[in-house]
């Protein structure tokens, strides 16, 4: 994975993500194919996906790649994706099945 700034700012996001965002982090997987996830952590970012294990109900770890809608091209871009992939399976779980 190639991000557009350095290992120090990738690792501050995932901090932040990990250590403020965890009910954000379990939203995202859950709408992005890890239904039955009951954590998350984000584990990689780069210019096009972030990355996350989803711990599942039965023990299992998931995988979860999630794309980004635009490339990203610096911190407060990577905060503007965040929150829209955020928003988008805030809505995709809020929707009837």
């Amino acid at each position: 994975m190639s991000a557009p700034f350095d290992a120090e700012t990738s690792r501050a996001i995932l901090a932040h993500m990990n250590g403020d965002h965890a009910m954000d982090n379990l939203v995202i997987v859950r709408a992005n194919g890890a239904a039955t996830a009951v954590a998350a952590t984000m584990t990689e970012i780069d210019a096009v996906a972030g990355v996350w294990i989803a711990q599942l109900d039965d023990g299992a770890e998931e995988r979860v790649i999630v794309p980004w809608t635009a490339p990203l091209t610096d911190r407060r871009s990577a905060r503007v994706q965040i929150v829209e992939v955020h928003t988008a399976a805030q809505a995709r779980l809020a929707e009837p099945s």
